[in-house]
């Protein structure tokens, strides 16, 4: 039988094995964990489905402890980023599978494969990242080797930043997107639009990638240098001048 208070004791430890130590910072999350879990109970899902659906939008926690590193390791900085994190992200929504392109659908899956090759149960804006430049061909890859940004070094910052975690257990079709990263896909559909393009193709998950900023995807291309409106110039620029088949 599902044991609720064995499963939050035990979903602490993996957060401070993770790298979320602080005792303050994981009661503020253990918080938020049982209340996300309260709510979906009253909604009227078992323990077990309320506990496995408040972790998966409290976040991973390899995601958690790279939001405490950008602002410096400060608890006050940090937990005020937590509540926006926690309560603001998540209203993005996941576009259906039919919103994107072949290539788009393409550059997702590399994506889906680069998340396990860490060992990480999330599928993260770096990953969706490492799929865009991964992906055979495109504008996307095209224009970061322009810009001096090798694949290598992409991978190399994010191991730097997030590091690999333990061995993911869930199969990749089953990794979910983390907040930041839905939410990267979001604004990928709303660029789409804006563009008066009908799918979403992978120009426009980097100009997703680059519009929500603060996800690791963009943290690793500003450490690297790369000029992020100069970035999005260049990617409209090819897309204008570029009749996909």
């Amino acid at each position: 039988m599902f044991d609720l208070e064995k499963a939050v004791i035990e979903w602490r430890q993996q957060m401070a094995a993770a790298g979320v130590k602080s005792a303050e910072i994981l009661n503020e999350l253990e918080s938020h964990l049982r209340d996300e879990i309260e709510d979906r109970i009253h909604a009227g899902l078992a323990a077990e489905k309320a506990f496995e659906n408040a972790v998966q939008r409290i976040g991973p926690a390899h995601a958690l402890r790279v939001e405490f590193a950008k602002v410096g390791n400060s608890q006050r900085k940090f937990l005020q980023a937590l509540k926006a994190f926690i309560l603001g992200q998540r209203r993005a929504l996941l576009p259906p599978l039919t919103a994107f392109t072949a290539s788009a659908q393409q550059a997702l899956d590399v994506a889906r494969t680069e998340a396990p090759r860490l060992n990480h149960d999330f599928v993260g804006t770096e990953h969706v990242l490492l799929g865009l430049l991964n992906s055979p061909s495109g504008i996307v890859p095209n224009v970061m080797r322009r810009l001096g940004l090798q694949n290598d070094a992409v991978r190399s910052e994010i191991n730097r930043l997030i590091g690999p975690g333990v061995t993911a257990q869930r199969l990749a079709a089953s990794i979910p997107y983390t907040p930041r990263a839905t939410r990267a896909l979001a604004l990928a559909l709303e660029e789409a639009k804006t563009l008066n393009r009908s799918q979403v193709s992978p120009e426009h998950i980097f100009l997703g990638l680059i519009k929500e900023n603060e996800g690791v995807a963009g943290v690793v291309l500003r450490n690297l240098g790369v000029d992020i409106n100069r970035a999005r110039d260049e990617i409209i620029k090819e897309m204008n001048a570029y009749v996909r088949p």
